[in-house]
């Protein structure tokens, strides 16, 4: 099965989750044209912004965290309707609308010039925001990324029924079981946290909705990132059944100054291997003196 990962709702009104299992203070929030977006800022030296896949929080890399922030300054968000974040756009929330979200941010902050490290949809957005604003990529770190569009039709079917709230209610629990394939701590914790949010009808929503956007042609980067110049680290997981490994093949070929390496997990792997992740990672840095 190819899938992909996304999501895009419609809310008038503020939308923020219960934060009950999401303990960490913002360092501060961003006053966006899609609402508040909450911000962590850790360590100094180069700017490295970490971006979440659909359905999780900035917690998602707290594995990696420690060693990354001996190093650099690290920046992660919560997307709008995720973690500490609200959306209060008049518009459906779609992950098509992420990169510009991200472009305010990072200018609004007057963030330059950083390392961008997204997994799934924050890897769509990295690379969106790298082909619209080169200017603010120094570097790319993509692990199992979205927006390399080719679907078959069992996958385009099942990422039609997730856009029905009733369908991901049903699979809330199954799904990311399923896509991430190592058990440890730090995947444990993150199934924890997603599980907590089950009964919460606007994560239900914000989810369904984002898997809609999925189906967008412009969430289809096919025919433009062979623009992307910047030094790129594409690591993928090899079991990773919701986003085909093969994509990432693809995408180093398309990508010029790129490499893939893979790791024998599934669809988060700086969960699922921190260490592993974190040597390929380090190696990759240190070679490209970034």
């Amino acid at each position: 099965m190819v899938l992909l990962f996304g999501t895009s709702i419609y809310c008038s009104s503020p939308l923020q989750l219960d934060q009950s299992e999401n303990v960490d203070d913002p360092t501060g929030y961003f006053e966006s044209s899609y609402g508040k977006i909450a911000y962590y800022i850790q360590g100094k030296g180069t700017n490295l912004v970490l971006l979440h896949a659909a359905g999780h929080d900035h917690k998602d890399f707290d594995a990696i965290l420690p060693e990354l922030i001996k190093r650099y300054r690290v920046i992660s968000i919560d997307w709008p309707g995720h973690g500490n974040s609200i959306w209060t756009n008049d518009k459906e929330i779609s992950a098509t609308a992420f990169p510009a979200l991200l472009k305010e941010f990072l200018e609004g902050k007057e963030i330059k010039n950083s390392i961008i490290l997204g997994n799934s949809v924050g890897g769509y957005s990295a690379l969106q925001l790298a082909i619209d604003n080169p200017n603010l990529v120094k570097a790319l770190v993509l692990v199992d990324t979205g927006g390399m569009n080719d679907l078959d039709l069992l996958s385009k079917v099942f990422i039609t029924l997730k856009s029905y709230n009733w369908f991901t209610y049903s699979v809330w629990n199954m799904f990311p079981k399923y896509y991430m394939k190592v058990e440890n701590e730090y995947t444990q914790l993150i199934l924890h946290r997603i599980q907590k949010l089950k009964e919460n009808k606007l994560a239900i929503q914000t989810n369904s909705s984002i898997w809609k956007s999925f189906l967008d042609e412009n969430y289809n980067q096919r025919g433009s990132v062979s623009k992307i110049k910047q030094p790129t680290l594409i690591i993928w997981g090899s079991k990773d059944p919701v986003i085909h490994p093969r994509f990432g093949i693809e995408l180093q070929d398309l990508i010029k100054n790129s490499e893939l390496k893979t790791m024998e997990v599934g669809h988060l792997p700086f969960a699922e291997n921190p260490d592993e992740f974190m040597n390929l990672l380090t190696d990759f840095l240190i070679q490209k003196n970034l």
